[in-house]
């Protein structure tokens, strides 16, 4: 009766409909509230970390000025120190990696979403989503192995071959420099661009392409014509969270950029950024010296929000239909300019048909067969795009499994402690131990974490895509951006510093690696939750508002139902940065060998544990098993993607009519 009386209000009594108007009214208004709150507290926690940096960096600033901008020395022994570059090799690298990445992301996007079939799509979209979820220690220690030797032996003589030694392919190849590390984060953010830009697309309505099609489109003119344009908000969103992984990557550019501080003359020089210099020095500065790390670490911020302020006006400008450069410049017909009186119509055939029209009939056949050469052609370029994304995936994956694999079939593995460190003159002690304390600190910290920024980002999300159309709204948005980008070490400092100001016992907790990740993965999460209610056409909620549903059932109804894959997506893209975390975790969760012993103590985790076994290389035992650490932390990200797409089986965003 109560179900009847809900969908006929006719039948309920006046007094009783008041008063659930009145219920969804204060609802809507209580949601409202607290999606705000949750914007109001992504600002807060911006300008909270920079708040922090600027305090601890107050020293340099003082001593240095505006000359450490220009400074190009790093001299700890005289307290000289300058940022120009670190500054340069970000800039450089970073740019790079997206010249490289997003061609490459966007072809695999559009294969994937719009001509793969239906049998290749699901394995596609997992293997892509590993490629996002590898930790970064893992990518630098397989560009150590296989990329570096290969780029050494191979690319870089053929390219400075090719130029004759010019520029930019001058100096002596050595393998270890700006190209490579540039390659090395181009193969990083390559997934991430292509799994948001991948959903992106999925989320244009069905009859945008049907429309197409239905007047003679191909597939790929159909893409083209009717779905990236709707579709850009999303792309350009999954464009700005690679470039936040790019810019702010620290441990794997540390282990294949050279890290000799000079000014980069050649993409064959040696050179240092930001984060690397900063995860180099960390450890061993103090004073002074500390301090103008984190100068740099401001710096990288405001470095950050400049592009990200860059690239918001030049989408408006696009929008509004202005050129990116200059102001818009308006064009007056005059009667000579006219194309009537350039090109006067032609007399008819007698039948009132004009004579072009012979010509683009007798032109058909030969345009037919053009748009047919043209289709398989971008057809076979975006599938190339695929190979070239696979493979880096494939190789790491193999050189995983012969790394580590004698590790991974032992059911100790999974059980045990670590063993004892063994040198390589000691085979007879060379033991191998276990993995297990490291699983479970990682499965505790990435549902801490986890428990605290999906919520919190998916409403900033709301906020700032349907609430937050506003100054505020574009500040909010414009710091998370920032914050996609800052170096995890940096998000481990400001952790540190808040837990050894306000509770000084747990500054190297579990707790505190948790808060470290939630911060870490909460831009993502809000970033990503942003771009996909972006793309949900207007039309969509005009319909569902024009039916009487409140604004807020809506938003969690209609809006993000209809773009729950893209947001899932998002979830499971910052639990792989999380989970492959090292540099913040080693700061704020401390190191351990041994089982969980509550939040309030220092534990271990896979990453960190990866960390310091590979760079232990005289320990055989401690590679193997960091290899196979990272196999297992592979497969929890596998299972974790299949489970949540296989509870969103059937409900693909795709279908949206």
């Amino acid at each position: 009766m109560a179900r009847s009386d809900e969908i006929n209000p006719g039948t309920s009594s006046p007094g009783r409909l008041r008063h659930r108007l009145a219920f969804l009214k204060n609802l809507g208004r209580t949601f409202h509230v607290g999606v705000t709150a949750v914007g109001v507290g992504l600002v807060l926690l911006a300008v909270a970390f920079a708040g922090v940096l600027a305090l601890e960096a107050a020293p340099a600033i003082h001593q240095f000025g505006l000359g450490f901008l220009t400074g190009q020395s790093w001299d700890y022994s005289h307290a000289v120190f300058g940022a120009l570059p670190a500054i340069v090799g970000t800039l450089l690298t970073s740019g790079l990696a997206l010249l490289f990445a997003v061609p490459v992301a966007l072809g695999v996007a559009i294969f994937s979403a719009e001509l793969a079939p239906r049998w290749l799509k699901g394995p596609l979209t997992y293997l892509v989503d590993l490629g996002a979820a590898i930790p970064s220690i893992v990518y630098g220690f397989w560009a150590l192995i296989v990329l570096v030797p290969l780029m050494r032996t191979q690319v870089e003589p053929t390219l400075a071959l090719m130029t004759g030694g010019a520029f930019p392919f001058s100096r002596q190849p050595l393998g270890v420099d700006v190209l490579t590390a540039s390659l090395v984060l181009a193969i990083m953010i390559t997934p991430t661009i292509a799994a948001l830009s991948r959903e992106a697309l999925q989320l244009v309505p069905r009859v945008h392409r049907e429309a197409a099609l239905g007047v003679g489109a191909t597939r790929l003119e159909a893409t083209r014509i009717a779905v990236l344009r709707p579709a850009r908000a999303g792309i350009v969103g999954a464009i700005m969270l690679g470039f936040g992984r790019a810019i702010g990557e620290t441990i794997a550019v540390t282990l294949v950029i050279g890290n000799i501080y000079i000014l980069p003359t050649s993409l064959f020089s040696q050179g240092q950024t930001i984060p690397s210099l900063i995860v180099s020095l960390f450890g061993s500065s103090t004073g002074i010296a500390l301090s103008a790390l984190i100068e740099l670490g401001l710096i990288l911020f405001a470095m950050s929000l400049a592009v990200n302020l860059v690239a918001r006006i030049l989408i408006r400008r696009m929008e509004e239909g202005r050129p990116l450069l200059g102001r818009s410049r308006r064009f007056h017909r005059t009667a000579a300019s006219h194309p009537k009186h350039l090109h006067p119509r032609p007399e008819g055939s007698g039948l009132g048909v004009p004579a072009w029209w012979a010509r683009v009939i007798q032109g058909r056949d030969r345009r037919l067969r053009r748009r047919r050469v043209v289709y398989w052609v971008v057809a076979g370029v975006l599938g190339a795009c695929v190979v070239v994304a696979v493979l880096p995936l494939a190789s790491l994956v193999d050189t995983a499994v012969t790394q580590g694999g004698t590790a991974v079939i032992h059911p100790s593995f999974y059980t045990s402690e670590p063993p004892p460190v063994c040198l390589g003159n000691q085979p007879a002690n060379c033991t191998l131990g276990g993995i297990g304390p490291a699983i479970q600190g990682t499965l505790i910290l990435l549902g801490i974490a986890a428990a605290i920024a999906m919520p919190v980002g998916i409403l900033g999300g709301i906020y700032l895509a349907e609430y937050g159309r506003n100054r505020f709204g574009q500040l909010a948005g414009l710091l998370v951006d920032a914050m996609a980008g800052v170096p995890s070490i940096l998000i481990g400092v400001f952790v540190f510093a808040l837990f050894l100001r306000y509770d000084r016992l747990d500054a190297t907790s579990a707790i505190a690696g948790a808060a470290a990740l939630s911060v870490l993965m909460l831009p993502i999460v809000t970033r990503a939750t942003t771009s996909a209610l972006q793309t949900v056409p207007m039309e969509v909620r005009e319909a569902a508002l024009a039916l009487g549903f409140p604004r807020h059932r809506v938003t969690l109804r209609v809006v993000l139902g209809s773009c729950r894959s893209a947001v899932v997506t998002g979830n499971l893209l910052a639990l792989g940065r999380a989970g492959g975390e090292t540099a913040a975790l080693i700061l704020t969760a401390g190191t351990s060998s041994y089982w969980f012993a509550g939040l309030h103590s220092p534990t271990a985790a896979l990453a960190p544990f990866i960390y310091n076994a590979l760079i232990n290389t005289d320990a055989p035992n401690y590679v193997t098993d960091a290899w196979g650490a990272a196999l297992v932390l592979l497969l929890i990200m596998v299972v974790i993607s299949l489970a949540a797409r296989l509870s969103l089986r059937g409900s693909s965003a795709a279908e949206l009519v």
